[in-house]
């Protein structure tokens, strides 16, 4: 058996080892597939067999395959479409504001723009804390300006950098961007397109459903949104601007129950029937991304997903000492327009933040600052 093959990639030929991953194959001829995680959980690297003989790994989709894991077999052909090159950025935060009682729109202020396709996500890494991976959207009427990066970010009261918006967090706050990755971002096309998003989910799928209406207004277009109460469908302005320019269906739904414009159930609840032509979009927990794709690919849709997955990495120990030095005490987060409001992490149903720890004394600061320098002087040992 041959150990080398052709690997082609959009028109480009490489030689390559029988047995190499698709992405190590194309890198080794200084062909760049577009590709982040490398453990096929993003889905940025999901490329199209055209031809050859390609061991999928368990990641085939139609004639689609994840490049990080798949790999060759003898000769193959595969294409991909060409996004914006990754890059990285850096920018401060310039405003905050709640959606609702858990969920925050974060505008960060780049120095120069990024460019990035409508759904795509970027890797964000706020200074003093671990990165994490968010998707640029937009407000609520679609705007945004050329310098601004939109995230709509959920609270988790156990979240290493959620936890923290509006306390350590705050305008001004230096901000590392890098990226675009991602394959669920927004392409033309004639079909049915349906866009399905569960919680912050919606942040990609707005992006995606926004450019469609601009691209083709006429095409047709069925959203379907989906938050465990009515709360949760932070999204609803939003809604209405799609129904105002032209979506042929707007759906928002609620497991606690419906009410008005809300129904009661899951979005997958009230997917239209699909077909081959048709293109599906979704966005949000797992759970819902793999019951929208069961559904799709099990009828010959197209389906770009983005599942959102929790993450695990975390705070290293240098930057959990630099910010114990550099916050001494929480102190309540200003209940005005400048900042946000309604519900913190540990605030009650009334929106209630518990009173601010006092200060840490001079005593223990210098104390705390002896031990960073310790531990400095200690990672400088080989």
């Amino acid at each position: 058996m041959a150990s080398k093959c052709n690997l082609t990639v959009n028109g480009r030929t490489v030689r390559a080892s029988v047995g190499e991953t698709l992405v190590d194959a194309a890198m080794g001829g200084w062909i760049a597939v577009p590709h982040d995680c490398c453990s096929g959980q993003c889905e940025t690297c999901r490329v199209r067999v055209v031809s050859g003989s390609v061991d999928d790994q368990g990641t085939g989709e139609g004639d689609t395959v994840l490049a990080c894991q798949a790999t060759l077999e003898g000769d193959a052909v595969i294409t991909y479409d060409e996004v914006p090159e990754a890059t990285k950025r850096a920018g401060q935060v310039a405003a905050m504001r709640a959606l609702s009682r858990d969920v925050v729109e974060v505008i960060v202020e780049l120095r120069s723009p990024l460019d990035y396709l409508p759904g795509q996500y970027v890797s964000v890494t706020f200074a003093g804390f671990p990165p994490r991976d968010y998707s640029p959207t937009l407000h609520w009427d679609g705007t945004r300006a050329a310098h601004e990066l939109v995230f709509h970010i959920r609270m988790l009261p156990d979240g290493i950098v959620s936890s923290e918006l509006g306390r350590s967090i705050t305008p001004g706050h230096r901000v590392d961007v890098r990226g675009p990755f991602g394959h669920a971002f927004f392409r033309r096309g004639d079909g049915l397109m349906v866009l399905v998003a569960g919680g912050t989910g919606w942040a990609p799928i707005w992006a995606v459903a926004h450019e469609a209406v601009r691209a083709r207004p006429r095409r047709d277009i069925i959203v379907i949104v989906g938050a465990r109460d009515h709360d949760g469908l932070y999204m609803r302005q939003s809604l209405d601007w799609l129904r105002d320019h032209g979506a042929r269906e707007v759906i928002a739904t609620s497991r606690q129950g419906g009410g008005g414009l809300v129904r009661s159930g899951r979005p997958t609840n009230y997917l239209p029937l699909l077909g081959p032509s048709d293109m599906v979009y979704v966005a949000g927990a797992p759970g819902l991304v793999d019951a929208v794709k069961l559904k799709a690919l099990s009828a010959g849709a197209f389906c770009f997903a983005d599942p959102f997955l929790p993450s695990q990495q975390r705070m290293s120990f240098m930057d959990r000492m630099a910010r114990l030095l550099r916050t001494p005490g929480r102190t309540p987060v200003p209940q005005d327009a400048g900042l946000f409001a309604p519900q913190m992490a540990g605030a009650d149903d009334a929106g209630r933040v518990p009173a601010a720890r006092p200060a840490n004394r001079p005593a223990a600061r210098r104390l705390l600052q002896e031990t960073l320098f310790a531990a400095r002087r200690l990672m400088r040992r080989e």
